[in-house]
């Protein structure tokens, strides 16, 4: 009768333990690396790097956002660097969001509370080519994270807006008439609920996030959103907004709110970062903005990592697999 050698057993033993660990380590980690698709991340980093920004103060006008043109990374996703509206300056601030199994690192984009009563700040980036537009069928994501703020000691009845925004048009002159994609609160005109607005040629159509009932004082902390917009010349072009999703995959989660232009006249030329609009007095916090991507998958734009918990106890376990091999083996 055959008998495979008992050296010649533990050889297959450990080499088999080495690659089903080395199989398993590479699942694991495979959303960290695996970004084939990914077009650009922005984690507004602080430093001297292509990709880099200055460290501002939107009060005192030092190194603003407006005009800074960090190299946009992996691709050249965009045509220039941001633009500010008016007198209105936001700056990059150090201390990033932070959001659980979410990586993160540099600074954020946040306005400073000035003169004692108000916070106000808006900028655009251009997009290269624009999105959109009824030329030809896409689907495009982003993510960030986005902290709104919150009205602090401030009447919350009277804060202003505070908003994320996407525009048609944006040269720093008047863009609220070149708004089309708007996820907000405004008290200003009423609205005290999270809405998200689409506005195109064919007129405004808007959904409030979970069907109402997300105000600026129970949304406050650190938000992830994830953006999907479908571009579809043939049929309509549809904005589905996905709010704190703790996993990459897109079946898991339910929209908090779906809009669609029924015309396929969506076009976004460029996207801004936090919209803060706050006259109510100086004891509010504004609100921020950070870690922008953008992708051709819902997976591209959400790369969650494994718990440091997960991670030890995988290492231990695989260190001790590997070691009972080349126990036996000797």
């Amino acid at each position: 009768m055959f008998s495979t050698p008992l050296s010649t057993s533990f050889s297959f033993s450990l080499r088999l333990a080495r690659r089903s660990a080395a199989t398993l380590l590479a699942f694991l980690f495979l959303p960290l690396f695996a970004h084939a698709d990914l077009l650009v991340y922005d984690p507004f980093g602080l430093g001297d790097e292509p990709g880099d920004y200055l460290l501002g103060d939107d009060s005192t006008g030092i190194n603003v956002l407006g005009g800074q043109n960090p190299v946009a990374q992996p691709t050249p996703f965009y045509a220039s660097g941001w633009i500010q509206s008016g007198g209105d300056a936001q700056a990059v601030v150090a201390g990033s969001l932070h959001f659980p199994k979410f990586p993160f690192q540099g600074g954020r984009v946040t306005d400073a509370v000035q003169f004692s009563c108000c916070s106000f700040g808006r900028d655009g980036r251009e997009i290269a080519g624009g999105l959109g537009g009824g030329r030809t069928p896409r689907t495009i994501y982003q993510s960030f994270l986005v902290d709104f703020g919150n009205q602090g000691t401030d009447d919350p009845d009277n804060f202003g807006k505070r908003a994320v925004e996407w525009f048609n048009g944006y040269d720093g002159s008047s863009p609220d008439g070149k708004l089309v994609v708007d996820l907000f609160v405004n008290s200003f005109s009423g609205v005290d609920d999270f809405r998200l607005a689409v506005t195109t040629p064919s007129g405004t159509s808007f959904a409030s996030l979970n069907g109402g009932g997300l105000n600026l004082a129970n949304m406050s902390g650190t938000h992830l959103v994830v953006m999907k917009f479908d571009f579809d010349p043939a049929s309509s072009d549809t904005v589905s907004l996905y709010l704190d999703p703790t996993d990459s995959t897109e079946s898991n989660w339910t929209p908090a709110a779906v809009v669609s232009a029924p015309n396929s006249d969506l076009f976004i030329s460029h996207h801004g970062a936090t919209a803060n609009f706050t006259f109510s007095g100086g004891g509010h916090n504004p609100a921020s903005y950070d870690e922008v991507r953008w992708g051709d998958t819902f997976a591209d734009v959400t790369p969650f990592v494994p718990e440091p918990t997960s991670l030890t106890l995988l290492a231990l376990g695989t260190a001790g697999l590997l070691a009972r091999c080349r126990k036996r083996q000797n």
